[in-house]
């Protein structure tokens, strides 16, 4: 129950992590493609990625209160697997990722996590950071299937693990067709509850300040 509501708790961070038959995917013909490929060139295209920053739009939509709940902030991300993500508005809230380590700040509180001997934080780091650099599908963890719809690639995925399946139904993945960074993802809990995360204002490559990757 406790690794449940961990997951429940960090699902809407999830860079991953990142969905269903979305009205973008419908309002547009989409092309089924072959996985495959798209992993390749997704990989070759981003080799050269050394960093990127964003900033993100959240909504939680909640079925059993008829509501949206709404949040913005910050991601940033570089090529050694160190992650921030910084929730701004309406609440506070930090989530980073180095050196082997999963640490939360909320309050002024900063808990710290040892990612490597933790199953839990161990997929879930593994979740957001796939989210992020783009490599999610290239995961054993999840079946996948892959479509171009306009400007986009749609990837959808299905989780395998059982502790994943308890509480996430799938996720949509929407890629720039030319920079394959990630625009969207939208995550779907076994219940009706979903949530979709835009990243916007997107930086690629900037030198990233000594400090980024800390809690403090």
């Amino acid at each position: 129950m406790k690794h449940k509501n961990i997951y429940k708790n960090t699902m809407g961070i999830c860079t991953l992590v990142l969905m269903f038959l979305s009205t973008s995917g419908l309002a547009q013909s989409r092309t089924s493609i072959a996985v495959d490929d798209l992993k390749s060139e997704m990989l070759s295209k981003t080799a050269s990625l050394v960093s990127v920053s964003c900033d993100f739009e959240q909504n939680k939509h909640l079925e059993y209160l008829d509501a949206v709940v709404s949040s913005t902030g910050k991601l940033v991300f570089d090529k050694n697997n160190r992650l921030k993500w910084e929730y701004k508005e309406p609440f506070e809230y930090l989530i980073v990722i180095n050196d082997g380590k999963f640490s939360i700040k909320t309050d002024g509180r900063i808990n710290e996590y040892d990612i490597e001997s933790n199953q839990v934080f161990s997929q879930i780091s593994d979740l957001i950071i796939s989210s992020v650099n783009g490599t999610i599908f290239t995961d054993s963890k999840f079946g996948v299937s892959a479509f171009k719809a306009g400007k986009e690639y749609i990837v959808f995925m299905e989780p395998q693990v059982e502790e994943m399946k308890e509480v996430l139904r799938k996720i949509e993945m929407h890629i720039n067709v030319d920079d394959f960074s990630v625009n969207k993802v939208i995550m779907f809990e076994q219940e009706d509850d979903f949530t979709e995360i835009k990243f916007i204002n997107k930086v690629f490559n900037a030198t990233l300040p000594a400090n980024t990757f800390s809690c403090d």
